[in-house]
């Protein structure tokens, strides 16, 4: 489910009377969801000057500038209530093939999607590796990518894949989404075993699951055309 629409995916032998029956089954809890998707209001970050998005559940204002190399310098205090931010430094040699706004927001999303990425592979793995050990399941092969729509996922290969925007929630949101994932493991699925696995595991669970349901307006990146 995506921004109220019903996305199905399912095998290529699966009928659509299957499928209809299905749906049919599930209208109320899916018309719940559409609804409270409707309700979440979208203030997602931009990609403009003054802009604020999450780093690591802390509120952080855009700075756009120019210098020598394209880089982006982060300043983020987790104890302090003073005001962070994070820069992106255009090259002054892609500022000349600047030529509209949305050539601009291109350069500062392509900065920011790579020092995401590294960011999420700095932080994420190591997490991974030592979540593992706690709940003692262990995945084959770790993806760091991109979702429009997902935190993370596991596939029935034992691959797990975690998305580089995680980094704007708090270190143990983030513990909470691994957790989850690590116990797909065990259960591809959202029985009872598989959240009794969870809770085991991650007693604050709920806690994580608001926080995301709450910021989910301010999680998106509004991406230029």
């Amino acid at each position: 489910m995506k921004q109220g629409q019903v996305i199905v995916r399912a095998p290529h032998f699966v009928d659509d009377a299957f499928i209809s029956a299905f749906l049919d089954e599930k209208s109320v809890w899916l018309k719940s969801k559409i609804a409270s998707q409707q309700q979440v209001k979208i203030k997602g970050f931009d990609f403009s000057q003054n802009s604020e998005l999450f780093l690591f559940g802390k509120k952080v204002k855009l700075n756009i500038s120019y210098g020598s190399k394209n880089r982006v310098l982060s300043e983020v205090d987790f104890h302090e209530s003073k005001q962070t931010s994070l820069t992106v430094i255009i090259s002054e040699r892609n500022r000349k093939l600047i030529t509209n706004p949305t050539g601009l927001t291109k350069q500062i999303k392509k900065q920011l999607e790579l020092y995401f990425r590294n960011l999420a592979q700095d932080i994420i793995l190591p997490r991974v590796a030592e979540l593992s050990k706690q709940v003692l399941l262990r995945p084959k092969e770790i993806k760091i990518r991109q979702y429009s729509a997902r935190w993370g996922s596991c596939n029935s290969r034992d691959e797990l894949s975690f998305n580089y925007l995680l980094v704007m929630t708090p270190l143990w949101v983030i513990d909470y989404v691994i957790i989850h994932e690590l116990c797909h493991l065990k259960h591809l699925n959202h029985s009872t075993d598989f959240w009794q696995l969870v809770a085991k595991q991650c007693p604050n669970y709920p806690e994580a699951k608001q926080w995301l349901t709450r910021h989910q307006g301010e999680l998106i990146w509004q991406l230029p055309n």
